[in-house]
């Protein structure tokens, strides 16, 4: 027996009514196609149709996602200065993670009134209540870091489990090392893309089980080489030219990565290198029946960036962890299931326009919320059930207010829209939809996102923002061994417009590694390092020596890459690897 009757059958005059077929994208007028599978999709959990292509809802999803930018916001209620990714221009109030958790915030709630626009109401709930500043997993050890999965000693790492790490996102299992992206094991190394088990490298991208390198590509269980793509089992390649043992060792030593001028110059060759190189199609393995890029471990899993650990169905998903299942145009739904358009969801059952909600079920724009099952536009709570705007209501006072709700949304056009850009935290141009869909100024306006100037409200921090003593961040030394009087000196980048310090276990690190002293604030130094990794734009593309078509994932820093089809990669791979 349904429980939103009249809800239901409004709902269902419009879904028997629509038929698949081409569609114009109200943002961004791409042409775009609702497919029989999306069709089935929205009759299954009983939505109306989405007006955005596929694209423009994962730009708007993942325009929630603000790891990666830190920001000094203020405690809610004694104002001092908390480190967060939630901007203080946002008027997001914050706690720190354990007083937010200790907390109950059922109190602050709100009645319907149906004369105006739920969003409207939804939003003003938002900045009553507090958000969690770093809404970390498991609680960290003397770090700086956003949703930790148990990180210690280390600084400004995002979804990461870490150990003395420093300008991180989806570090796991990483110790010593700095720079890494989405990437596992990882241990005393630094600059590293989408790669595993990598020890004592720096600069790699895409590869496996590799040690003493730097400036590898696609590599497979390499040591001793410097400068080498696409390579299986080598040892003292020089820019792939092979070397002796005795030649390759004293051309390293004649390198010193500390220098900054040195690495820049090698940098800069390994980048046309590899801009050079013979790329696959797309980086998955051990996928079945399934279509997108860095998939691992997927089943049945259509259009889907970011996939590992058992994914099976997605659709038009991005970050699909763990065992996720049935999800459809989520970003980031890790162990969740049968979940639609929401983002930033853990363990959670049918969440629907839903962000940052934890273990819970049957609930519908919510946020913030862990154990919840069947709310409603809910922010802040746990272990609750039958919430509307955070009030508590007995089972039958909640299903019949659930299906006014919705018929009145439904009649106004907002049921079945995402949570817009005005409903994220951070500053959009250094959200996830810029960082991984190449999302712009004009987009962010479009969905009303935040674009304020990010160094208001002393979000960049008071000693840091009224220091006179500055310093042009190219002043900075060129070796890391002259860094000593640096730590703590503030320098400024002006082509960011930032300002930041060197900490003293950064330079530790940066001299036992033999890292080059940065000039860019690290923020936008994550931003530049991630540009290389592929992204969650797709286009048509084919296989340069088959002529094969294949679908590729876009890579702004590599944009014009000689693409080859797995079969034809494998062979190349077999003839020159």
């Amino acid at each position: 027996m349904s429980k939103t009757p009249k809800y239901d059958a409004k709902v269902k005059e419009i879904l028997d009514a629509l038929k698949p077929g081409e569609r114009t994208d109200p943002i961004t007028g791409e042409r775009w196609t609702m497919t029989e599978r999306e069709l089935e999709i929205i009759r299954m959990h009983k939505v109306p149709p989405c007006k955005y292509s596929s694209l423009t809802r994962q730009k708007i999803m993942t325009a929630h996602f603000n790891s990666g930018q830190w920001w000094y916001n203020k405690h809610a209620e004694t104002g001092k200065p908390i480190i967060t990714s939630s901007h203080p221009s946002t008027g997001v109030k914050v706690l720190n993670d354990e007083e937010w958790f200790d907390r109950d915030f059922q109190s602050i709630n709100q009645e319907i009134d149906f004369d105006r626009s739920f969003f409207d109401q939804m939003y003003e709930l938002k900045l009553k209540v507090p958000v969690s500043a770093t809404r970390n997993f498991e609680k960290p050890e003397n770090s700086i870091c956003l949703a930790s999965y148990g990180d210690q000693n280390s600084y400004f790492v995002a979804a990461s489990k870490s150990k003395d790490t420093f300008f991180s996102i989806v570090a796991l299992d990483t110790e010593s090392s700095n720079m890494v992206y989405n990437s596992q094991a990882i241990t005393n190394s630094s600059h590293v893309i989408h790669s595993e088990r990598i020890f004592n490298c720096q600069f790699v991208s895409e590869s496996r089980d590799c040690m003493n390198s730097d400036f590898i590509f696609d590599c497979r269980n390499c040591e001793y080489c410097f400068g080498a793509t696409s390579k299986r089992n080598k040892k003292y390649l020089w820019f792939n030219e092979q070397l002796t043992q005795t030649e390759w060792e004293k051309r390293r030593a004649e390198v010193d990565l500390g220098s900054r001028q040195v690495s820049t110059e090698y940098k800069e060759q390994y980048d046309q290198l590899v801009a050079k190189a013979v790329w696959p199609e797309n980086f998955n393995e051990k996928v079945e029946n399934s279509t997108g890029e860095y998939l691992t471990e997927v089943t049945d899993c259509e259009m889907v960036y970011f996939a590992n650990g058992g994914a099976r169905n997605e659709y038009h998903t991005t970050w699909s962890m763990g065992k996720t299942e049935n999800n459809s145009f989520c970003a980031n739904p890790s162990g969740s299931q049968y979940s639609y358009l929401s983002s930033a969801i853990n363990s959670c059952n049918k969440a629907l326009f839903s962000i940052w909600t934890v273990r819970s079920q049957n609930v519908e724009y919510c946020q913030d919320c862990y154990d919840c099952e069947d709310c409603f536009a809910c922010v802040g709570l746990r272990h609750k059930r039958f919430c509307i705007l955070n009030k508590q209501y007995s089972e039958d006072e909640y299903w019949d207010q659930v299906d006014k709700i919705k018929c009145a949304m439904l009649d106004s056009s907002e049921y079945g829209e995402p949570m817009s850009g005005r409903f994220t935290v951070g500053y959009f141009m250094e959200s996830g939809s810029v960082r991984y869909f190449q999302s712009d100024r004009e987009f962010g306006e479009k969905i009303g996102a935040h674009l304020f100037d990010p160094n208001t409200n002393d979000a960049i921090g008071e000693e840091l923002m009224k220091s006179m003593d500055v310093t042009d961040a190219n002043n900075a030394p060129d070796s890391c061994d002259d860094l000593d009087g640096w730590v703590w000196k503030v320098l400024y980048d002006s082509g960011y417009n930032r300002r930041y310090a060197y900490l003293p276990s950064e330079v530790d690190l940066y001299k036992r590694l033999r890292i080059a002293p940065p000039v860019e604030h690290h923020v936008k130094r994550v931003y530049d390092f991630v540009q290389g990794s592929n992204n969650g734009v797709f286009k048509d593309s084919q296989c340069v020596q088959c002529g094969k078509k294949v679908m590729v994932s876009t890579n702004p820093k590599f944009p014009n890459r000689k693409i080859y089809c797995k079969k034809d990669y494998l062979e190349y791979l077999e003839k020159y690897g």
